[in-house]
C-alpha cells in the first residue's frame, strides 16, 4: 500500500479494554470477576504460547490457574500501574528470579533441567517461603524479554527496507532492556529449512548463533554486507546495564525455563554485547521519540525498531508515537519496523486467513511489519508471520 504525503491511513483505534489484557488471547474484557479473567489468561497462556515450547510454565500456568489464593497473590503483588494483561509473565518473571538467586534450591534443578520432576510443588512451595520477594520484583521491575532471537526478524527487516540503498543508517530501538537486538548485525544467523540452511548472514565467527527456520516457498532477503550502520540508540523506562550482573540476572529470569538454548544464546550475547554497550536513554518513548529521530543527522536514514514493546504502550501513545514517525517521514526517508501482536501495530493491518504454517497455536500470532517513508510516499506492509521469539519465520512479502 503506498500512499501520497499527508494521506496518511487512519490511526489504529481499539477499546482501551483491549489493551488491559494479554494479545491475542482475550479480546475484550467482560464484567466477570478479575480473578477468573487473571486465571482465564494464565491457562489461555498454557495452551497458546507454553505448550509445547516451555512444559515446565505449561505445568505451572495450568496449576496456578486453578489456585485462587495464588491468583489473588499475583493480582495483589503488582504495582497499580501495571498492565493487567501482562501480570502472569510478570509473575513468572518474578519467580523465576528469586528462583535464580537460589541455585541449589529443588525448583532451580528443575528450572535448569538438571532434575526431571513435576515442578508444581517446589514451586508453590517457593511462593510460600518467598512471597515479599516475589511481590517485590513484581512491583519494581517490568517483563524486559531481550529475546535476541528476534534479531533473525530485524535483520531481515532492515535488509529489506535498505535493498538498493547505499545510505547509512541510524538505529533507534523503543524498549530494547540491555540493547541486545541492537547489534543484530553482530550475529550469525542461519535460516533453515528442516536439516539444510538455506541461507545466512553475519560474522561467521560470531559466538553469537541463531537459527530460525522458515515456513513457506519464500526466502528472506539478506543484509548487504557493506551495510553501514552509523549510529544506535535505544529508549527505555527502564534500561539494563548489561555489564551488572545483578541487572543481567533479569533477563534471564525473563526467559522461560525448559527451552533449549534460551539461556546459552543469552550469556553469549551479553557478553559480546557488554564489550561495547550501545546508548539506552532512559525515558518514555512516546514523548521523546521525536526528538531522538529528529537528532539523527541528515544523510543518515532512521530506522525505528519495536519488539514485542508497543503492546505495553497504551493506545493513546502508540498513535502519539506514529504521528512522531508519520510527521518526520513525511519531510525525510525512515523506517518504522515492529514485531507486534496485529492490534499492537500501530498502522493497523488487515491481516486475512494466516498462511499455512503460520499457526496460531504456535505462540501468540505476530507480524513482522514495515512502514516506509521515501521521497515523501509511505508504504506500509506486512512482511512475515513470525515466532514471538524469532524461532521461526513465513515471509509473505
Amino acid at each position: 500500500m503506498v500512499v501520497a504525503e499527508g494521506d496518511i491511513p487512519p490511526l489504529c483505534c481499539q477499546p482501551h479494554s483491549s489493551d488491559e489484557w494479554w494479545p491475542g488471547i482475550v479480546d475484550e474484557v467482560d464484567n466477570n470477576d478479575v480473578i477468573d479473567e487473571l486465571a482465564r489468561l494464565f491457562r489461555s497462556l498454557a495452551h497458546t504460547d507454553f505448550a509445547g515450547y516451555s512444559p515446565i510454565y505449561e505445568k505451572l500456568a495450568l496449576a496456578v490457574a486453578q489456585d485462587h489464593d495464588v491468583l489473588t497473590f499475583v493480582l495483589d503483588s503488582a504495582a497499580p500501574t501495571a498492565r493487567r494483561g501482562r501480570l502472569p509473565v510478570l509473575f513468572f518473571a518474578a519467580t523465576h528470579d528469586v528462583i535464580l538467586s537460589q541455585p541449589t534450591s529443588p525448583i532451580a534443578a528443575i528450572y535448569r533441567g538438571d532434575m526431571n520432576a513435576d515442578p508444581v510443588a517446589p514451586f508453590f512451595q517457593l511462593i510460600a517461603n518467598d512471597r515479599n520477594a516475589i511481590a517485590e520484583r513484581m512491583r519494581t521491575h517490568s517483563v524486559q524479554t531481550n529475546e535476541v532471537g528476534r534479531s533473525a526478524a530485524i535483520a531481515a527487516a532492515v535488509a529489506r527496507c535498505t535493498a538498493g540503498d547505499s545510505r547509512p543508517i541510524g538505529l533507534i530501538e523503543i524498549g530494547p532492556s540491555a540493547g541486545l537486538n541492537l547489534a543484530f548485525d553482530s550475529y550469525r544467523i542461519e535460516y533453515t529449512r528442516g536439516a539444510d540452511v538455506t541461507c545466512s548472514t553475519g560474522p561467521a565467527d560470531s559466538p553469537v548463533r541463531l537459527s530460525c527456520e522458515l515456513r513457506g516457498d519464500l526466502d528472506v532477503p539478506l543484509l548487504e554486507p557493506d551495510l553501514a550502520i552509523a549510529a544506535r540508540v535505544g529508549i527505555d523506562a527502564a534500561p539494563i546495564d548489561i555489564t551488572d550482573p545483578e541487572q543481567s540476572r533479569w533477563l534471564q529470569a525473563c526467559l522461560w525455563p525448559g527451552v533449549p538454548d534460551r539461556p546459552e544464546r543469552l550469556a553469549a550475547a551479553i557478553k559480546l554485547v557488554g564489550a561495547t554497550p550501545p546508548p539506552i536513554r532512559r525515558g518514555d518513548a512516546v514523548t521523546e521519540l521525536a526528538e531522538v529521530m529528529a537528532a539523527v543527522p541528515e544523510g543518515i536514514v532512521p530506522i525505528v525498531i519495536a519488539t514485542w514493546a508497543l503492546a505495553y504502550i497504551p493506545t493513546e501513545g502508540r498513535e502519539q508515537i506514529l504521528r512522531d514517525v508519520d510527521d518526520l517521514g513525511a519531510r525525510r526517508d525512515l523506517a518504522f519496523i515492529t514485531l507486534e501482536e496485529p492490534r499492537f501495530t500501530p498502522w493497523s493491518p488487515v491481516v486475512e486467513d494466516l498462511p499455512e504454517g503460520a499457526s496460531v497455536n504456535d505462540g501468540t500470532s505476530t507480524i513482522l511489519a514495515m512502514r516506509r517513508w521515501s521521497g515523501g510516499m509511505c508504504e506500509s506492509r506486512i512482511l512475515a508471520f513470525v515466532h514471538p521469539h524469532g524461532r521461526w519465520m513465513h515471509w509473505s512479502d
